[in-house]
């Protein structure tokens, strides 16, 4: 089997899809590695060291042509749709994704002079009305809207052209996304070359947090049924085209064993081996507001740990993990809080097999784990810790729909408290969990990371399912040739703009030239 992945940039195949592209490998497949981010070469091949082997290969995408008039008219569609979605009332009580999708995509209209003047302000007045309230019929009506004019956007022939010529059985894309995301050109190119495609859900957060599908393409693949539920309910796609497969990314927690010993871990950190210790594992940047507001959060936490009446939290070790890419650690000094340490010293994504049996260990040695909204809070649960949290309005994770999928009412593993009191409470509980807690977290992690099986890895069932998907034919494409025609117009318009806009520009400042030095012969 022949596969053409088109994936947005390296750290999908890394931290994602590495097991995946193993797994194809091994059954004697073979992959192109198509990254749609003009991400520096030398950047990605440094991060493929590992990766690419025979049997997989890797290259740039294609994109439109900048002067192609299509490229501004299909994001002004997709990104209003993107937009449309924030305007429902399920939105109401996450104003910061609302404010984030509304700033990205309004900023980008308004900046978007290239775009012939007349579509792009009737685009703006909608996105100024859709930005401004929730409304569940005009939401509804917008989306429809935007997916009939998506079908009647003609496909690339860039794309085209780069799919034809490999020839290829299957045709993946991820994640597809973000917002105004050109990635459904892949999906729709491959539809109209009759090759059967797929949309793969990277993350937990892919189908709440981020922008429409926008393309229902032959496979949608989710992990578990409450992905296949939004998948279906809020981005319209059809019941047999999504498939839960499971958390590949997640087989490697299923199969590492600790490295070293605690007392090795311990010394090695400079944490007292004699208490337990906890590890608090740092969020995105995004997740908690302001890349300070942790550090803040995290000080306040350590300060009433050692004012504890309890003697067990005052002497308890602490161990933070920042979060990858982070900087806001490198300057905070930890010491007057005794027993607590910063580590690994350097940020590091758990790729490598060392970083790997470093994240393991640090959780694997715990006696409980601490975040605000991250997936490692996942991953602790696999490798069986309680995890706590405390609903911070100034991180509003509830305010995130993702989150949900974690709390107790929702049948998920999270000690989630309202203040630092309860936490602390949660916290000398957790110390001496019981039998419930552990059957708990299984229920959830056997649920939502494994839903064939806590025994059955999710990477060969995934590889299962791409097999199917090369046997099965592709749907026929949807045409509006109607709403083509219309948009054709502005479409040229749009390309007119693109190609004179550089051939006016001396004669436009010759122009200007001539007004200013006229006003100054004036006022003499």
């Amino acid at each position: 089997m022949k596969v053409l992945f088109f994936v947005r940039e390296l750290p999908y195949v890394q931290r994602i899809y590495a097991p995946v592209l193993d797994e194809l490998v091994a059954r004697g497949h073979t992959v192109h590695l198509a990254f749609t981010k003009q991400t520096r070469w030398d950047r990605i091949q440094r991060g493929l060291a590992g990766i690419e082997r025979p049997g997989i290969t890797s290259g740039y995408a294609p994109h439109r042509r900048d002067a192609d008039g299509w490229r501004r008219v299909a994001w002004l569609v997709r990104a209003t749709a993107d937009l449309a979605r924030y305007a429902h009332p399920r939105y109401d009580r996450a104003p910061r994704l609302r404010r984030r999708v509304a700033e990205k995509v309004v900023t980008r209209i308004e900046k978007a002079t290239n775009t012939e003047p007349l579509g792009r302000a009737l685009a703006l007045r909608l996105a100024h009305r859709l930005a401004a309230t929730t409304d569940a019929r005009l939401s509804g009506r917008v989306i429809r809207a935007a997916a009939r004019l998506e079908d009647a956007i003609p496909t690339s022939p860039e794309i085209d052209a780069f799919i034809r010529d490999r020839a290829p059985d299957v045709v993946l894309v991820t994640p597809v996304v973000k917002y105004g995301s050109d990635e459904v050109e892949y999906l729709k190119s491959a539809r109209r070359l009759g090759i059967p495609a797929a949309t793969l859900v990277a993350s937990w957060d892919n189908l709440t947090n981020k922008g429409l599908l926008k393309f229902d393409p032959e496979r949608v693949f989710v992990w578990n049924e409450a992905q296949r539920r939004e998948a279906i309910e809020l981005h319209g796609i059809a019941p047999d085209h999504v498939v839960a497969t499971g958390g590949q990314l997640f087989d490697k927690w299923f199969e590492q064993r600790p490295s070293r010993t605690r007392e090795e871990l311990t010394a090695q950190v400079g944490l007292d081996p004699a208490v337990p210790y906890v590890l608090y594992l740092c969020s995105s940047p995004f997740v908690v507001n302001r890349s300070k507001a942790e550090v803040e959060f995290v000080l306040e936490l350590l300060g009433r740990l050692r004012g504890s009446g309890d003697e067990r939290l005052r002497r308890l070790g602490v161990m933070v993990r920042p979060y990858p890419r982070g900087s806001e650690w490198k300057k905070v000094d930890l010491s007057a809080y005794g027993n607590v340490v910063r580590w690994p010293p350097k940020h590091a994504h758990a790729v490598t097999a060392e970083a790997l049996a470093d994240f393991y260990d640090s959780i694997a040695h715990s006696a409980a784990v601490i975040g605000i909204n991250t997936t490692a809070m996942i991953e602790a649960a696999i490798v069986g810790k309680p995890v706590l949290t405390i609903l911070e309005p100034t991180f509003a994770q509830e305010g995130t729909l993702h989150f949900h999928h974690l709390l107790e009412e929702n049948g998920g593993f999270l000690h989630a408290a309202s203040s630092l009191d309860e936490h602390l409470g949660q916290l000398r509980r957790v110390l001496d969990e019981g039998e419930a807690d552990a059957e708990r977290r299984r229920r959830f992690v056997e649920s939502f990371v494994r839903p064939h099986g806590l025994d059955r890895p999710a990477t060969p069932i995934f590889v299962d399912a791409l097999e199917e998907l090369a046997r099965t034919p592709a749907a026929a494409p949807r045409r509006a040739p109607l709403l083509r025609a219309l948009l054709s117009l502005e479409a040229g318009a749009s390309s007119l703009m693109l190609v004179t806009r550089p051939l006016l520009r001396p004669l436009r400042r010759r122009v200007v030239g001539a007004a200013r030095s006229r006003g100054v012969a004036l006022s003499r």
